[in-house]
């Protein structure tokens, strides 16, 4: 059995004695370098700044509301809310089982057979790394683009030229990865005064737009009166429309790129992302409604720049009013840039660490005085900057690879819930005690939900918005996750199916020592 471990392991584990946190994440690299410097708080705060549902579905609504009106944004919410709760939990399982920085990547290795496990986790690994990068590209151009209209509307002689757009993105990328080279220490309570500003913003905004829109929708408007001009039929309209609305819930798994600066990271990694969860619905559900009913001329609202900007000035009839709110939510939407960029970092790291990267020496070191990942952030950082000059020639195709992020992350998601369905839960989650297991009957429900789910979602999500389709409004995501997906392969095969061997973990002290006793 000791042959079965990696090479750099130094030390055998023994499984049964209960510190599932330490067998988990146990390597040759040192992982305890990164300090524990998180707790359950801070570590919920991380990850509901970077989902943040109802500041991210304010930015996003209005596909859906093209594709069917207020029905198709409130109840296509509601859908996307039921799904990604399977799919949360059932990663959460994983997370609890084998905590680790790689977050799916490391789950696929662990649930994979032994032939495949390496091709599996380094899929993983890149569409992971490369989902987190255009997620933090997103984020960043929100952001700029937020700024440049609101300018706009105070001087509407000033149109933000795309040169303009893109200079305002990298200064937000590069503040934002100064703040997380420079002030590593200081990001745990940064976290949490970012989380406490994006709950104010949104009790703030709810009550401003109940107490001060005096002629709100009726619920017919709100609920029932479709109103579909794609060119779709009603059911395909909303499906495409639904997709979108998984972006309230995207980059549920950031808290367990964060594991290995967790103390007890197998029970704390779990409640960060359930609590991620509910608190994105419990924010996102109710502001959806408020605002849909405080929404007056949903035309007006489609055809705006900033179309929350637009529902805001509807409801307080208050340009400053509706300005204030507004930088609010651009205030708290940059503080997620921050933490986008922590977690897309920590993952570069670790997958250098495991040699799954080019240079992967180089990403891998840690900052001899900060003990951050610099080297990786600063890398992530430089590809986001160079990405963004996407934006300057075309930002149709800028759009297409953001929408990359969507379809990435959650095939990561569901991909090791699939293998672990089709391999068999109990012979493949380990034996020894972890705090958040799904048990016999929910966990293979919730994998096969998110195992039918999300390759459904993401063959939708890949449909053009509007019929009949011209070249401008093609959807090109199938091409370019195509695409990728083809490099990541050619990667493989030419170069890494020779070096890489996955993380390197104590196998004999998770997956095969589980096998072995089932099988005794």
């Amino acid at each position: 059995m000791t042959d079965l471990c990696m090479s750099k392991v130094p030390d055998r584990v023994d499984s049964t004695s209960g510190d599932s946190d330490h067998v988990a994440t146990h390597s040759g690299y040192e992982r305890d370098e990164l300090p524990r410097q998180f707790s359950l708080l801070s570590t919920v705060a991380l990850g509901f700044s970077m989902t943040n549902s109802w500041l991210g579905y304010s930015a996003t609504f209005i596909t859906p509301l093209l594709m069917g009106g207020s029905p198709a944004v409130f109840f296509g919410l509601i859908g996307a809310s039921i799904a990604s709760c399977f799919i949360t939990a059932g990663l959460a399982e994983l997370a609890s089982a084998y905590p680790s920085s790689g977050g799916q990547y490391h789950f696929a290795f662990m649930v994979s057979s032994p032939k495949y496990r390496a091709l599996a986790a380094f899929t993983m690994g890149w569409l992971s790394v490369i989902a987190w990068a255009l997620t933090s590209a997103s984020t960043a151009v929100v952001c700029a683009q937020m700024a440049g209209n609101l300018a706009t509307i105070y001087n509407p002689s000033y149109i933000a030229e795309a040169w303009q757009t893109y200079l305002m993105y990298c200064f937000l990328v590069l503040i934002s990865t100064a703040i997380v080279c420079l002030f590593p220490r200081a990001l745990p309570r940064a976290e949490i005064i970012m989380f406490i500003s994006s709950v104010l913003g949104f009790v703030a905004s709810f009550i401003v737009l109940v107490a001060t829109q005096p002629h709100k929708q009726s619920a017919a408007a709100v609920f029932v009166d479709y109103k579909n001009n794609s060119g779709w039929s009603d059911g395909t309209s909303f499906l495409i429309g639904l997709g979108t609305c998984m972006y309230a819930y995207l980059a549920i798994d950031g808290a367990s790129h964060i594991a290995e600066e967790l103390p007890n990271p197998s029970r704390d990694v779990p409640r960060a992302m359930g609590l991620t969860m509910l608190i994105g619905m419990v924010t996102v559900i109710p502001w959806t409604i408020v605002f849909l009913f405080c929404a007056t001329d949903t035309d007006a609202v489609a055809a705006s720049s900033i179309p929350i900007y637009t529902i805001y000035l509807q409801a307080t009839q208050s340009q400053p009013a509706a300005t204030v709110l507004t930088v609010w939510i651009l205030f708290v939407y940059a503080g997620a840039l921050v933490s986008c960029m922590v977690t897309t970092g920590r993952l570069a790291y670790a997958f250098a660490r495991d040699e799954g990267l080019p240079f992967s020496e180089f990403f891998a070191r840690l900052h001899t005085k900060q003990q951050t990942p610099v080297n990786a952030t600063v890398g992530c950082a430089v590809s986001i900057i160079l990405y963004g000059l996407i934006y300057v020639g075309s930002t149709s195709a800028f759009n297409s690879f953001i929408s990359m992020s969507i379809l990435s992350l959650n095939l990561t998601y569901a991909a090791p819930q699939t293998i672990l369905l089709a391999r068999g839960r109990e012979r493949i989650l380990p034996n020894r005690p972890f705090p958040f297991r799904l048990g016999r009957y929910l966990g293979p429900v919730c994998n096969a939900v998110s195992t039918i789910w999300v390759p459904f979602i993401t063959i939708i999500f890949c449909f053009p918005t509007s019929l009949p389709t011209t070249i401008s409004s093609m959807n090109y995501a199938s091409v370019v996750i195509s695409g990728i997906s083809l490099l990541i392969f050619i990667s493989w095969w030419v170069s890494k199916r020779k070096t890489f061997s996955g993380p390197k973990i104590e196998i004999q002290g998770l997956e095969i020592v589980s096998q072995e006793t089932h099988r005794a």
